[in-house]
């Protein structure tokens, strides 16, 4: 795991770290990412998906997505200067009489994407604002296009309206880089979505040298920050092959994109225009396409030197399904178990060759729908195959065991009323192992371990009954603090108990916790729980195993008078004799493995079908009390 230099800036969000993250490592540490589409690039916020709303970052972090992509539009009404007056002929550049003074970016909505930012911040996501504008009247991207469909918005490259529309985004950009120069560096600047479709490679490299200028020169955290690039002229896979050197060699912070929705006869499957419809994917010859076509990007990277950030990827709703009216579209659409394999195909292999993404969401409105705000909840099978979690881990009856399917994912955090928590995940510099780490932050208690504690599900016990068990895990804390591992065991009778073992964790490192549990024969259910309402602070978990805890003649055994077994060696039955209730006894063999568990008071014992040999007898009273004795069968 990656260590930074400590140090810190406080402003209006939370402790963030600052030291200055190279394009390398700013690509390592987004990962697995999303976009929330359809919202500030709409000409109003709201009118294509839902207004932005903290929970909606909140959700985005605690399912385990480490970056949120937030397309922005900052034209229409809300830049100032319209330029439709300008001419669009040859040789009048002349007369054009503005200045960057006139694009004046509307203050509110620029506060507005400020607190939209710091939102995603303070959940320790990396933010990328991407300029994403998209108004056919006032997106200057539009006047650089030749083709037949945009002729009635092209301007001449020596027009006066080319001239406008040039200096009116290079104002923006002026502004948007002012505001945010003090931000620290996990937010990360996109020039442009997706210019390729308008402008030419040699237009996009003045485009991103102006750019990158105009950015460096607010100075600040602004002179470091990493800046996401892409190439005119190609799309997909192509975009960024089409960036010359001479960009790539005017910066040592640049990350380069790309967006891929290929093959678009199943992408845009829902769509009745698009050509070769198929609602199925998933062949060789589709994942040889893939891999074919990320090979290429990876080759260019790896020869440019620079990494890859897979900015936008999809396919349509499982049968063109609208989340919004609650029915599938007439033309159909992918089919569900296709969609799923297609997002988690790309976004494997995407993190397989060292490249970062943020698949595309467009919201409950849309043909490509994640995430689903109106109820904060999620298309869970294309979430989970996104967030890779079939690589994430469950020990026995912990599960997501090691946080990586996301720290909300078989777990939830409860609280009393007078205490009051937060269950969010780790920052980078917190993790213990892999992607995530959970965190637990008291802000006010009762004082009691259970005033505040997070819980696994709870697991049928079967597969455990009678077996001694060893819970690891390990864990940290702000402050010196006590946390108490617990298991609530439920059995047959619906009789509840909490035995558990008390922790004292520091702000060191992480600590290996243990405990060890026999799990009686008439358990019916087991849930694991952290308790951490001891005392105010900050704690974090991972790596949690459970293992079956096995018994060897060189372990050390309790000897003592509380029973007796006779006859030793014995041939067909022991008998136990005891002044105490023996609630259980397990007999193990040499080599550890458990042979026989008994649950009762019953005081003889058959062991006639055991083989001759030495065996230790487990036995078990009250208050967890535990020994151990050898015994003898001889026949």
């Amino acid at each position: 795991m990656k260590r930074f230099p400590v140090t810190f800036l406080i402003l209006s969000w939370k402790t963030i770290l600052l030291a200055q993250i190279t394009p390398t490592e700013m690509v390592s540490d987004m990962g697995r990412g999303i976009n929330l589409g359809n919202v500030l690039s709409a000409p109003v916020e709201g009118a294509w998906a839902l207004p932005f709303e903290e929970s909606y970052f909140e959700d985005i972090a605690n399912a385990g997505f480490k970056t949120v992509r937030i397309p922005i539009d900052f034209l229409g009404t809300r830049t100032t200067g319209n330029t439709e007056g300008y001419s669009k002929s040859s040789g009048t550049e002349a007369s054009y009489s503005g200045s960057p003074s006139d694009y004046v970016v509307d203050p509110n909505f620029l506060n507005r994407v400020e607190q939209i930012v710091n939102w995603g911040l303070t959940k320790n996501l990396i933010v990328i604002l991407d300029f994403h504008g998209k108004h056919l009247r006032d997106d200057f991207l539009y006047t650089f296009d030749t083709r037949a469909n945009f002729a009635e918005f092209y301007t001449h490259p020596t027009s006066a309206k080319r001239k406008a529309d040039n200096e009116k985004f290079r104002a923006i950009w002026a502004q948007v880089a002012e505001r945010f120069k003090n931000y620290p560096y996990q937010l990360v600047f996109e020039i442009v979505n997706e210019p390729y479709f308008h402008l030419t490679a040699d237009e996009m490299d003045v485009i991103n040298t102006d750019i990158i200028q105009i950015i460096r020169g607010t100075g600040n955290n602004n002179n470091d920050r990493n800046i996401i690039i892409v190439g005119g002229g190609e799309n997909s896979y192509n975009a960024p092959l089409q960036l010359s050197d001479a960009v790539l060699n005017l910066d040592d912070n640049l990350i380069a994109t790309f967006h891929y929705y290929l093959p678009r006869g199943f992408t845009a499957s829902s769509d009745p225009n698009v050509n070769n419809r198929t609602f199925t994917w998933g062949s060789e010859s589709d994942k040889n396409e893939v891999n074919s076509h990320f090979q290429i990007v990876k080759n260019w990277s790896q020869n440019k030197n620079i990494p890859i950030l897979l900015g936008e990827f999809g396919a349509d709703n499982e049968c063109g399904f609208n989340y919004n009216t609650g029915v599938c579209n007439s033309e159909g659409g992918p089919e569900a178990d296709s969609r799923a394999l297609y997002h988690k195909y790309l976004a494997d292999l995407a993190i397989d060759l060292g490249f970062s993404f943020t698949a595309w969401d467009a919201g409950h409105k849309s043909n490509k729908t994640i995430y689903i705000a109106e109820n904060r909840t999620w298309v869970e099978n294309v979430k989970e195959a996104l967030l890779g979690n079939s690589r994430c881990t469950n020990s026995d009856f912990i599960l997501n065991s090691d946080f990586e399917c996301g720290i909300t994912t078989e777990w939830v955090i409860k609280t009393n009323s007078s205490s009051s928590a937060t269950f969010s995940q780790a920052e980078v510099s917190n993790t213990f192992e892999g992607n995530i780490s959970a965190k637990i932050n008291v802000s006010s208690t009762s004082g009691a371990h259970n005033a505040v504690f997070i819980e696994n599900q709870a697991v049928t016990a079967d597969q455990f009954l009678g077996k001694s068990i060893v819970i690891k895990g390990y864990g940290k804390s702000s402050t010196a603090q006590d946390v108490r591992l617990r298991l609530r065991v439920e059995d047959a009778n619906t009789d509840v108990s909490y035995p558990g073992k008390v922790f004292t964790l520091n702000n060191t490192d992480y600590q290996l916790m243990e405990y060890e549990y026999t799990v009686p024969e008439n358990t019916a259910n087991i849930r694991f729980q952290i308790l951490v309402g001891s005392s105010i602070g900050t704690t974090y978990f991972d790596g949690f195993t459970v293992e079956e805890q096995t018994l060897s003649i060189n372990n050390k055994t309790v000897e003592n008078d509380w029973f007796q077994i006779y006859p030793n060696p014995a041939q067909e039955n022991i008998l136990i004799t005891s002044n105490e209730v023996i609630s259980q006894l397990e007999i193990y063999d040499t080599t550890g493995k458990r042979v026989m568990g008994i649950n009762s008071t019953t005081k003889s014992v058959d062991v006639e079908n055991l083989a001759n040999g030495l065996y230790l007898v487990k036995v078990f009273g009250k208050n967890n009390k535990v020994s151990i004795k050898r015994i003898v069968v001889n026949r």
